[in-house]
């Protein structure tokens, strides 16, 4: 027969196995109302005409990496609203560890692509305002917490504040750069410009 320490411990794991459903039924419920509402992915469009090869693959790159960065804020918003440990300040879901890693990697790629842009395009991104320096600085801001995912053990939580501060900066991420789309969407045919790349490409 149990005796009384177990019939306690009994009555604890299923107190905790109801809430859990609770809670589970509860983010499930949550998710059939909300779903609408999750972050939509952008559509595949060509770059505007008279762009430069380099400025044109920056754009279409930009436009790619929203529509890979949409797919990660579906997911982190989606275990924002289904995962029991949610309501408890804890995540657990392993979608939170994925969509962080994943975000990471095409954003640090993007930087890097960013760095061999020729001197002209840079120049021409100047003039039109366009910059991503708002970007990495926005990347680096995650890197506290991409480390912490990237050491975590299987079951490990996180605070509920890396979830919701990692959205807030995908979130912003994806208006920096449409901001670079609209920033190059303004170029126009300019001959003294297309006449200077042409310089330049005989000089190298």
């Amino acid at each position: 027969m149990l005796g009384p320490v177990s019939w306690i411990f009994s009555f604890l794991l299923v107190c905790y196995a109801a809430v859990r459903l609770a809670l589970w039924v509860r983010g499930q419920w949550r998710w059939l109302t909300l779903r609408k509402t999750l972050p939509e992915s952008p559509v595949e469009i060509d770059a505007p005409e008279y762009l430069s090869p380099g400025l044109a693959l920056r754009f279409i790159r930009a436009r790619r990496l929203r529509i890979e960065l949409s797919h990660a804020r579906r997911m982190l918003a989606t275990v924002a609203i289904t995962d029991p440990d949610v309501a408890l300040g804890q995540v657990r879901d392993a979608r939170y560890r994925r969509a962080l890693m994943e975000s990471w990697t095409h954003l640090r790629a993007w930087l890097r692509e960013g760095e061999g842009i020729a001197e002209v395009d840079v120049q021409t991104m100047f003039d039109l305002g366009v910059s991503d320096q708002a970007i990495a600085g926005l990347v680096e801001g995650l890197r506290s917490r991409w480390r912490s995912v990237a050491r975590a053990r299987a079951l490990d939580t996180f605070p509920t504040a890396d979830l919701f501060a990692v959205q807030a900066t995908l979130d912003r991420v994806d208006r920096e750069l449409m901001a670079i789309e609209v920033g190059l969407a303004r170029v126009v045919e300019d001959p003294y410009r297309e006449s200077f790349r042409a310089e330049q490409t005989l000089v190298h």
